[in-house]
């Protein structure tokens, strides 16, 4: 699937539009010069390993059987030159024994997000004529 990202300077607005397929939605600078209503980049980024998070638990813990009630993923980042760190808590609610919830655990950090986002990344980026 391709990410496809447009921005025109007529739109009076620095959001852009993103599209993949027949969705859509946007990104914006971070507030004030942006729309705070919209994520930046940086959010977009952190959201990806929530929802990846939450729904392979979800899918998991159907297939298992498990007493799956509820899943609530939060993530937030810091930065610092050269370092891009990840910080995921997850709750989970339910009828769930210690080893079921060690389980849930060892399912998530193999979320397909969480092991794209800790392989060694590579981008290649070229300019259109």
């Amino acid at each position: 699937m391709t990410i496809e990202a447009t921005w025109l300077a007529n739109s009076g607005s620095s959001a852009c539009d993103l599209r993949s397929g027949t969705a859509h939605w946007q990104a914006d600078l971070d507030a004030p010069a942006g729309n705070p209503a919209i994520p930046n980049p940086h959010e977009l980024l952190d959201s990806a390993l929530a929802a990846c998070t939450t729904l392979t638990l979800q899918v998991y813990a159907r297939r298992k059987g498990y007493e799956l009630q509820e899943v609530r993923v939060t993530v937030s980042h810091d930065e610092a030159p050269g370092t891009y760190k990840l910080i995921r808590h997850i709750e989970l609610r339910g009828n769930l024994p210690p080893n079921v919830r060690e389980d849930l655990l060892r399912v998530a950090n193999k979320c397909p997000v969480h092991k794209s986002l800790s392989a060694a990344i590579s981008i290649d980026t070229t300019l259109a004529d």
